[in-house]
């Protein structure tokens, strides 16, 4: 095992204290972090990947959360009255008693999560929502990339393609199956190798990265 340097926030109000803001975040992956009683109003969360991260009455409104991966996480009293939130994946998650009016949600997977608790939530056409973890089939190809992948140290601590080991991501793979050929998806992973992928934190950005490599090879 490689080691590396943790990234987490721990941003708790107590009581008596001035709320703590959440400031803006771009391309980092914050697993397990513990945001509790704090303002992320007018901010923006772009590419921020929360796998397992709690957060507790956060006040989100007006922010905007584009391309984040919320694997596990869970929103406790948390508002998000006005947000904009697009290109995201929740993945069972859990949610209890949330704000989401006037929020826009577009552009959004999201897996295994009841949104019972989240009130007011209005979610476009473009968001997919699956009750079930979705299976993909694995070409020979694919495989192999994916094999040749698992040395690499961001995409394996972001587990964005391999959860484990012995496990694959299906759920990314299935989302990437949807955007680029059997063909083409294992001839662009494979090209991963020769780019610099610590700022690939979330599937989002994993997904832009592949378009514009598809575009370079086109040109």
């Amino acid at each position: 095992m490689h080691a590396y340097k943790i990234d987490r926030i721990n941003l708790i109000t107590y009581k008596c204290q001035e709320k703590k803001t959440v400031k803006s975040i771009r391309c980092r992956y914050l697993a397990k972090s513990h945001i509790v009683n704090c303002n992320a109003q007018n901010q923006s969360f772009v590419y921020a990947n929360f796998r397992g991260a709690i957060f507790k009455k956060v006040k989100f409104q007006n922010s905007i959360i584009k391309g984040c991966d919320f694997w596990g996480a869970t929103f406790n009293n948390c508002d998000f009255n006005e947000a904009k939130i697009s290109d995201c994946v929740f993945v069972a998650c859990k949610f209890k008693n949330c704000n989401f009016t006037g929020a826009t949600i577009t552009y959004t997977t999201i897996v295994n999560t009841s949104l019972a608790e989240c009130k007011n939530i209005s979610l476009s056409k473009t968001t997919k929502i699956y009750k079930n973890y979705p299976n993909c089939v694995l070409s020979e190809k694919l495989t192999s990339a994916l094999e040749a992948l698992k040395s690499n140290k961001n995409l394996r601590t972001y587990k964005l393609l391999s959860l484990s080991d012995k496990k694959y991501n299906e759920l990314n793979l299935f989302l990437l199956q949807q955007r680029f050929t059997d063909e083409t998806l294992p001839l662009l992973l494979m090209k991963l190798n020769d780019h610099s992928t610590k700022n690939i934190t979330t599937y989002k950005k994993l997904e832009r990265q592949l378009k514009s490599m598809e575009t370079d090879s086109i040109i």
